[in-house]
């Protein structure tokens, strides 16, 4: 019956000692077209360049109590707007504890070349292969 649940249990040698792994449900995420939200004229750049991308993006999600500008949910990617005086640090700790990844990106840079973060977004966001049978 241990074997049963060996995955599940995680055992340290500081304290707490016996750890419990959540099982994480997979997200679910409504596809809608929602490019009107964005309010800045990045954010739209960036979401209909994603969506070009097969991708979904979410404008203005909420990760806990952190706003990300965009985030693909499925992927557990979140995109921020750099502004001064931001956190860079504890901003990733944070969204990193609850499993999720953070790009950075600058307006002005994203204005003038827009590809160099798309690129960097279809690395980090695989896509899934998806073969049709005729």
């Amino acid at each position: 019956m241990l074997k049963k649940y060996r995955k599940y249990v995680k055992v340290s040698k500081r304290f707490p000692f016996i750890h419990f792994s959540k099982k994480n449900r997979a997200s679910l995420v409504v596809v809608e077209d929602l490019w009107t939200k964005c309010q800045t004229e990045a954010e739209k750049i960036l979401y209909l360049q994603l969506r070009e991308n097969m991708y979904y993006p979410t404008p203005h999600y909420w990760i806990e109590h952190i706003r990300a500008n965009l985030a693909l949910v499925p992927y557990r990617l979140a995109l921020i707007e750099h502004r001064p005086g931001m956190n860079e640090k504890r901003i990733i700790r944070q969204l990193k504890k609850r499993q999720w990844r953070v790009i950075f990106y600058e307006s002005d840079q994203l204005l003038n070349n827009h590809n160099k973060y798309v690129n960097l977004i279809l690395q980090q966001a695989p896509t899934k292969n998806v073969s049709t049978s005729s």
